[in-house]
């Protein structure tokens, strides 16, 4: 066909023939394909008809074909970058491409020919881009997870939710679950999928706030629906939880639903176990200590602490950090002065869990001896200055052996 046939024909045209030439047969036509879209979309004056027209014609998608099939081939790669970078710009093109994966083919194209300087400042550029909205994805994703936990239906059916917020009802654009026969079993891998993207996009978007308040919203709707506790540990959803909290904390939404999501998952006793072992004790303490003056942050981090008081090793993690000081002032204080007023309900389980006796040592434990006190710093000295002869002794020596061997 020639340049003048490219020439000739509309922007829309044009890619939608590079459609049916995308194959490796054809790598000198699409190189030539792709310069001709370039000066369209940095043309004066239709720079953006010329995008709009692409992105009509499936140009997203057809430049991932291309850095797919051609990411090792210099020419290619180098004309697409320099297409991609001004298509871009067009609203909503960074979403559909980091929706169809591109993120990944970009950087893995761009990393075959770091060395080229036009294909390394192109794809830097097309990945600031994409980052730049990868929140906006993110929200998206985890927006589409939590419809479809709350309302128990699959990924597909939650996107198209509506919520008539007069009527309070929600409406389905795509089949409701039960008219496309989906079974139980689809359903549950459905969850699994959608933990697995919740977690995952937590991570990414760790910088994003309001990413880690979705997200951490979005686990307290899976604990109080029951999804399988196993999927989410395996996940790594308690990690991602208690990397929000400690990440963010003086965040007042991110810090009581993350202690509402603790409380909820401290329900089963096998997800309460793994809490301790993952930093949820420490996440909880600093959220009471941090928000002294916020009644619903500190009443909510008091039912998670009694929730993970479930097992033992929390329990004796909690009392690592001084749960018993704090029920002391909890309890003990307003009964030794009264008049003093307590802004939050104590947890039934603790007063059964520990005594006034119990609370008033760990606050008060009694004071040492004097004497006791030089007996005990003596005794350190002298484990200190006890140096082991350079040879050993015969006693090193018959450790472990047969008894008798050796007749003192």
């Amino acid at each position: 066909m020639g340049n003048l046939g490219m020439k000739l024909k509309g922007t829309q045209a044009l890619t939608e023939q590079m459609h049916l030439k995308c194959n490796e047969d054809e790598k000198y036509y699409m190189a030539d394909a792709l310069d001709e879209l370039k000066a369209r979309v940095t043309m004066m004056g239709f720079r953006a008809t010329n995008r709009r027209a692409i992105i009509r014609a499936s140009g997203l998608e057809l430049f991932l074909e291309i850095v797919r099939m051609w990411e090792e081939d210099e020419i290619v790669i180098k004309a697409a970058f320099a297409a991609l970078v001004h298509v871009v710009l067009e609203p909503g093109a960074c979403e559909h491409l980091l929706e169809m994966g591109g993120r990944e083919l970009i950087d893995k194209a761009m990393n075959n020919h770091i060395e080229e300087p036009k294909i390394k400042g192109d794809g830097t550029k097309i990945m600031y881009a994409l980052l730049g909205q990868g929140a906006n994805v993110a929200m998206r994703d985890l927006k589409r997870v939590e419809r479809a936990i709350q309302y128990k239906v699959p990924l597909a059916v939650a996107e198209s939710i509506k919520i008539d917020d007069k009527k309070k009802k929600k409406k389905f654009k795509v089949a409701a679950p039960e008219e496309e026969g989906e079974t139980e079993e689809d359903m549950k891998k459905g969850q699994k999928i959608g933990i697995v993207r919740v977690v995952m996009n937590m991570k990414k978007f760790s910088h994003d706030q309001q990413v880690q308040v979705l997200g951490v919203e979005t686990m307290m709707t899976m604990a109080r629906k029951g999804l399988n506790p196993r999927d989410i540990v395996s996940a790594e959803g308690i990690e991602a939880l208690v990397a929000a909290m400690g990440g963010y904390p003086k965040s007042y939404q991110i810090q009581w639903r993350g202690c509402a999501t603790i409380t909820d998952f401290s329900q089963s006793i096998a997800v309460c176990s793994e809490l301790g072992k993952r930093g949820a004790v420490t996440a909880v303490m600093n959220a009471y200590e941090r928000f002294s003056d916020n009644k619903d942050v500190r009443q909510q981090a008091l039912w998670a602490m009694a929730g993970m008081c479930k097992v033992s090793h929390c329990r004796e993690r909690l009392e690592e950090q001084n749960l018993k000081i704090l029920l002391y002032k909890l309890i003990l204080i307003p009964i030794k002065s009264p008049g003093t007023i307590i802004d939050v309900v104590v947890p039934l389980v603790f007063h059964q869990m520990y005594t006034h006796k119990d609370l008033d040592e760990a606050a008060n434990p009694p004071k040492k001896n004097l004497y006791d006190l030089k007996a005990e710093q003596k005794m350190s000295d002298m484990k200190k200055r006890k140096a082991k002869p350079a040879f050993g002794t015969v006693d090193d020596f018959f450790v472990g052996g047969e008894p008798g061997l050796v007749d003192w």
